[in-house]
This record gives structure tokens, C-alpha cells and sequence, in this order.
């Protein structure tokens, strides 16, 4: 298929998407409206006389909304689900790619909307918690070389049951991206897990911990992170003042909450962001997308640049 070929296709899918999302919200409307005329009905003939009329309308509108909002979700999955995934994977494959590859950082790409990190990678490398397998998702995995150094980023969410008495629900625990770079030559390896977690990536995403809290000399950093290793002596051969200043300047351009960890010759950076990486939307033009893509790109960059780049030349 030839690039307009491309482009066309991609238009059609986006509009099919965009249409079908508009017909699902005008039927939520429909039935939220009828919803409303029919229990407003019910409500005002069956309650009591002391009741309030706010009591009254708060009480149609929320059971109107509850099942309207039932409606929105079967109308998801029959009218919008599989259209925006068509019209998302061919965006990633003929837009996103290209512009990957263009940008002239990387090279060896490859990419697999299915393709994602294991289960167990995630909970061995203790970047983030990992919840239970059974409900863990990853997806969108971009594979390639940055520099000479090899690397993989994907979405990842983590979740678990949690009960509250006799009610029963799934939480997500963590959701963002994963990126994991083959960093270390054999004279630099993490003996054990070197953990650093942004204070915010406290309580139970930030997992299970190595069994040493480290302390650095830097005031700024102590503020902003909690460091854990399994070998102290390690911790600081690593984390040199220079190294510490980098991961400062990363978190602040990233503007999201990170967590790193170093363990053996893998780094693994973890960012919390609700919004897959790369996604294209239905509702703005095509090409007013590309700074977003744009962004993506920059932030695998100095993910490479900051915690790659300048760790190699700190030694």
C-alpha cells in the first residue's frame, strides 16, 4: 500500500471510530432521558409525602445514571471497542513507526501491539508492584537499540482483589510504561537490586523493597526519593553525585511520578501515566498528533540519554 493509500485508510478508520462513538453517545442521551421520565414517574408516585423534592430528583437522577451508564458500557463494546483498536493499531503501525524511525535515534525497531512484558519480568526486576498475575496486562511493546543499547518499552498495568467486608474489587495497583535497557558491561553490574522510588511511588506500587535504606549525600535527592539496595557499598558505586543529578533532571522533565531500578546489567525505568503510549485519538486531526508522538519519542530519549548516556561516561 502506497503512503496515501496508507493515510486514506488510516482517515477511514479514524472517522468509523468517531462516528460510532458519537452514535453511542447520542443513544446514552436517549435512554438517559427516557430513564429519567420513567422513574422520575415511579419516584414521585411511590415516595413518601415528607420526602423532599431534592431527595426526589437526586434519587431519579442517580438511578437513571447507574443504568444509563450500563448501557454506555454494553455500547462500548459492541459499537466502539473493536473499531478503535482497528483504527489504533494501524495508526501505531503506519504513523507511529515512521516517525520513530525518522526521528534517527533508533534503529532495529520493532514493534507488537500484543507483544508486552511477562508477569514475571516485572515482578523480578521489583520497579513496580506487580499485583497478581491473573490480572496483569501488558501490551504495546517497542523494541529496538538506542545507541548501541538494546531496549524494550511497554504499557504495563498491575492490579489486585481487594475486599472491603463482604464487597469484592479489582484495583489497579500501577499503570503506565516500562522501559528496560540492556545498561552494564561486566565490570558495572548491580549486585542485587538497586531500587529508587520517587516518594510518590509510596505505599503499595512501589512493591516489595531491598532490605537496606540508603541515605545519599545529596539533600535534593533525599527529598525527592527513597533509595533501598541490596549491597550499600553497590548503591553508592552506582548512585555517584553526577548519576544523582541526571535522575533529578529526568524526573523533572518527565513531569510524571518514576521509580528505577538497577539490577545485575538491566535497568528498569517505570513512569505512571493513564495514557497508553503512542495512542492515537478519534476526535483530533492526524496530524495535529504528531507532538504527542513527538513527546513519546523524546521521553524514551533521555530515559536513554540521562540514566544510559551519562551513567557509562560517570565511570
Amino acid at each position: 500500500m502506497t503512503a496515501t493509500g496508507e493515510w486514506q485508510k488510516l482517515e477511514q478508520l479514524q472517522k468509523k471510530a468517531a462516528v460510532r462513538f458519537r452514535i453511542m453517545l447520542i443513544l446514552a442521551g436517549i435512554i438517559f432521558v427516557a430513564l429519567l421520565l420513567f422513574m422520575g414517574s415511579y419516584v414521585f408516585r411511590t415516595s413518601s409525602a415528607s420526602d423532599s423534592l431534592a431527595e426526589k430528583v437526586g434519587t431519579t437522577v442517580c438511578a437513571a445514571g447507574v443504568v444509563a451508564f450500563g448501557f454506555v458500557a454494553v455500547f462500548y463494546e459492541l459499537l466502539i471497542k473493536k473499531a478503535y483498536r482497528d483504527f489504533n493499531s494501524f495508526f501505531k503501525q503506519s504513523y507511529v513507526m515512521p516517525l520513530i524511525q525518522n526521528s534517527g535515534c533508533f534503529r532495529d525497531l520493532s514493534y507488537s501491539p500484543r507483544g508486552g512484558f511477562s508477569y514475571n519480568e516485572i515482578r523480578d526486576s521489583a520497579v513496580v508492584a506487580s499485583g497478581e498475575a491473573r490480572y496483569y496486562h501488558s501490551e504495546d511493546m517497542l523494541s529496538g537499540n538506542y545507541q548501541g543499547i538494546k531496549f524494550q518499552y511497554a504499557d504495563v498495568k498491575t492490579r489486585h482483589m481487594v475486599s472491603s467486608g463482604k464487597r469484592r474489587e479489582v484495583r489497579t495497583i500501577f499503570e503506565g510504561q516500562v522501559m528496560r535497557f540492556a545498561t552494564f558491561d561486566e565490570t558495572k553490574r548491580s549486585v542485587g537490586h538497586l531500587q529508587i522510588f520517587q516518594k510518590e511511588f509510596l505505599s503499595n506500587v512501589k512493591g516489595w523493597t531491598a532490605q537496606n535504606r540508603i541515605e545519599t549525600e545529596n539533600e535534593a535527592f533525599n527529598r525527592r526519593f527513597q533509595v533501598y539496595s541490596a549491597d550499600p557499598h553497590n548503591a553508592f558505586y552506582i548512585l555517584t553525585p553526577r548519576m544523582m543529578e541526571q535522575i533529578l533532571r529526568f524526573a523533572d522533565e518527565v513531569k510524571e511520578q518514576v521509580s528505577i531500578t538497577f539490577n545485575g546489567r538491566v535497568l528498569y525505568v517505570a513512569i505512571t501515566r493513564t495514557r497508553n503510549m503512542f495512542d492515537g485519538y478519534i476526535d483530533t486531526p492526524l496530524a495535529e498528533q504528531t507532538a504527542d508522538i513527538r513527546q513519546d519519542i523524546q521521553l524514551l530519549c533521555r530515559a536513554g540519554d540521562l540514566l544510559i548516556t551519562e551513567l557509562d561516561q560517570s565511570h
